[in-house]
């Protein structure tokens, strides 16, 4: 029991936290007047108490007084038997407010006259004298500190005045709690120092690349005019950009007279032949049949030093083979063609391939 009323107790600022802000706000202003509340109380009962005890002390003095009144103005009806005298008497002790009863008995404790309620309250006794010996006895019954009460008045209304003032110290508190809450998020936010970027990642490795190499470049010069010859090299280009991305290529930097699209990945000697041939079909097709274009498949890098690659561009051809890719598993079942003195030359795909090839080519002389 006591280990859930704790749990209880630990989650409750979570609790609170959680509550729309109007009810987190009433319930502070109920926990200030609460508070309000319980000083008034403490306050009024610790006035209430001061007052009671100084007014029992008040009532006993005067009711041991009283008695001793009583005790000296019966001696004489108690010796002359006058129960009369001593009722008027102890009615006019009886109108005192802190006095409940009096009673009064003679020697032989028998009662001469009794008024009011003599079982309730105190008692206070006082003998009735006849020269050395006693002659009764009077005894007055009292409620000491019964006309004090206790200020329910003053605390009701000061509750009455708790009320606006909890309300108001709450939304003040709120107020300045959301202002401090929100300046402590705002210098609360840490300040992260920027860090270096990372190094960009290095480009995937080119595999194998397509060269293009124009040979009677520099008789069109002399025969066609300057705008002509430009529109024919953006023909060329808008065909080589186009290509680029259908087989996710990127031009060859280091191409240098001829340019050239190199490929990347398991399958680059496969896409730059299909680009090569795509190529030299969409050329034979266009209405440039005077750029004579000389097309080479070649490995990005060779592992032995030679010139058998200018072989592949110096001539007019199809589309020319690297020896070196004959070999190459990307080509190996795809490809056809027939192998010659400077390497292979490739006069298309397998049907399979060479369908669908077909049918891309289609579409880009539509297009």
């Amino acid at each position: 029991m006591f280990a859930d009323i704790f749990s209880k107790t630990r989650n409750l600022p979570r609790l609170i936290a959680e509550l729309p802000p109007r009810v987190r706000q009433q319930l502070l202003a109920a926990a200030i007047w609460l508070v309000l509340a319980i000083f008034c109380s403490a306050a009024l009962g610790h006035y209430y108490g001061q007052q009671k005890s100084m007014a029992m002390a008040r009532d006993r003095d005067s009711a041991e007084a009283a008695a001793a009144f009583l005790a000296s103005q019966s001696l004489e009806s108690i010796v002359a038997g006058d129960r009369i005298s001593m009722q008027l008497l102890t009615q006019q002790l009886l109108a005192l407010p802190v006095i409940s009863g009096v009673t009064v008995q003679d020697v032989e404790s028998s009662i001469l006259a009794q008024v009011g309620d003599a079982e309730r309250g105190e008692s206070v006794s006082a003998p009735v004298v006849l020269h050395d010996s006693i002659a009764g006895n009077v005894t007055i019954h009292l409620l000491p500190g019964s006309g004090v009460t206790f200020p329910w008045a003053s605390l009701l209304l000061s509750l009455v005045f708790a009320l606006p003032f909890s309300a108001a110290a709450a939304l003040a508190a709120t107020a300045s709690l959301s202002q401090a809450g929100g300046a402590a998020a705002r210098r609360a936010v840490p300040v992260v120092q920027a860090r270096p970027a990372a190094p960009p990642k290095p480009e995937p490795e080119i595999a194998a690349g397509l060269y293009i190499r124009p040979l009677n470049w520099a008789q069109l010069g002399n025969q066609l005019s300057r705008s002509a010859l430009d529109k024919l090299q953006l023909e060329l280009e808008e065909r080589l950009q186009l290509l680029q991305r259908i087989y996710d290529a990127r031009p060859l930097k280091h191409a240098g007279p001829q340019q050239g699209l190199g490929f990347c990945g398991d399958d680059a000697a496969f896409r730059a032949v299909c680009c090569g041939l795509l190529l030299r079909e969409l050329h034979s097709a266009s209405r440039a049949t005077g750029l004579q274009l000389a097309l080479a498949v070649v490995p990005a890098r060779l592992q032995s030093f030679d010139f058998s690659g200018e072989q592949l561009l110096a001539q007019s051809r199809g589309l020319s083979l690297h020896a070196a890719l004959l070999d190459d598993k990307a080509l190996d079942g795809r490809v056809e063609h027939h192998g010659t003195s400077w390497g292979a030359e490739v006069t298309g795909l397998v049907p399979t391939y060479q369908k669908l090839l077909d049918n891309q080519l289609h579409q880009l002389l539509n297009a």
